[in-house]
């Protein structure tokens, strides 16, 4: 095809994957790599889930893709499937939920929301947020410049700094959006006590609170959502990655507040809310939720946790199966992926050039985390820095 090449814009691993298994991948020459990354948070169930496998093939030959003006028993079975799992509202309120494609349209849709909902032109984001890169979602994301101006006013604060955010949350404001952890920044936590403050001066100013859980929902932290494992209820969420098991979602959900103003023609989506990822959904929302799973989840987190306290690693951050390394003063976290990819483990970087980020698929089992620990065992001394 030499008329044809891709756009060069992914720094390719030299893998030469063949197939995949749950947290394996199986190289062309037969070795296997422990699966740490789970491709950037997506695959939940692990590769080739049969259980994701049946629901779908039975799903395609069912109904396959439908336009979103009619009703169908795929949507049904997700709302069913989806609703338990949600962050409990006050008595009377409840979620609506918009479907989309991808992490950055879930993202611009709850800004599109909140914008509507408030008639205010004000967003506050912060440092090292990463929410998309599209219009709005690269407007809030720190460092993106794809498009020559913002549709809005951004306001950006230090992440964690409560006095800013106080200072910047007034009666312009329409949402302030955040990561609860930010994953691309290096597996940032928040400081203790900081997503309250943003629920209080977001309630005082009238503006919503949005809680981008592209990353950090489905499961990731060991509770569903990032707004259980911390306490804190957002007006909107938003999710994508792994909730549909590997295939193309995103998923906006807001309070009432937030969606009152909503009409038809305020959110659209072509193959958003399709029967085929909506059946995928269900079954990934209905695994997650099965007894026991999240108790793996926190088991495999704690074995990762413990075996990562070996060669260049200083400290570990985040929650869950959303993980960074930091790594000694001076060591290149690229550098050191290579080298444990050379010892048959993979694992993903972030914009901190010292932390390594783990997202493997949920289904990791605690005994399996030991490989991490042998492989980065005398790492120190052969990483160049």
């Amino acid at each position: 095809m030499k008329n044809l090449h891709e756009i060069d814009v992914y720094p390719r691993l030299s893998l030469p994957v063949r197939s995949a298994r749950a947290c394996e991948l199986i190289l062309e020459n037969g070795h296997s790599v422990l699966d740490l990354y789970g491709g950037h948070c997506v695959n939940t169930l692990g590769a080739g889930d049969r259980g994701l496998e049946r629901v779908l093939a039975r799903q395609w030959r069912k109904l396959s893709f439908a336009t979103n003006l009619l009703a169908h028993e795929a949507r049904a079975e997700f709302l069913a499937a989806l609703a338990p799992t949600l962050p409990e509202l006050p008595a009377g309120e409840r979620w609506g939920v918009f479907c989309s494609n991808s992490g950055a349209e879930a993202n611009e849709n709850a800004l599109k929301l909140a914008l509507d909902a408030t008639q205010r032109d004000v967003v506050v984001t912060f440092t090292g947020a990463f929410h998309g890169r599209t219009a709005g979602a690269a407007a809030v994301t720190d460092g993106k410049k794809a498009f020559p101006r913002a549709p809005f006013e951004v306001r950006r604060v230090p992440f964690g700094d409560a006095e800013a955010a106080r200072a910047a949350i007034d009666a312009r404001v329409a949402a302030v959006i955040l990561e609860p952890i930010q994953s691309l920044a290096g597996v940032v936590d928040p400081p203790a006590g900081f997503l309250a403050v943003l629920r209080a001066a977001c309630d005082a100013a009238g503006a919503a609170l949005v809680f981008d859980e592209v990353q950090t929902g489905s499961g990731r932290l060991g509770s569903f959502w990032a707004a259980q494992h911390f306490g804190v209820l957002p007006d909107v969420l938003t999710t994508a990655k792994g909730a549909a098991g590997g295939l193309p979602i995103g998923l906006t959900l807001a309070r009432e507040r937030c969606t009152r103003h909503a009409k038809h023609g305020t959110l659209g989506s072509t193959f958003g809310g399709g029967p085929l990822v909506l059946a995928a959904a269900a079954e990934v929302a209905r695994r997650i939720a099965a007894p026991g799973f999240l108790a793996n989840v926190r088991a495999a987190s704690a074995a990762l946790v413990n075996a990562a306290q070996r060669g260049p690693v200083v400290a570990v951050r985040g929650a869950g199966l959303l993980l960074g390394l930091v790594l000694e003063e001076g060591l290149s976290a690229a550098a050191v992926r290579d080298a444990l990819l050379e010892r048959g483990v993979l694992v993903g970087t972030s914009n901190d050039p010292r932390v390594l980020r783990l997202s493997p698929p949920l289904t990791l089992l605690p005994g399996q985390a030991e490989r991490l620990g042998r492989a980065l065992e005398g790492l120190s001394a052969g990483v160049s820095r």
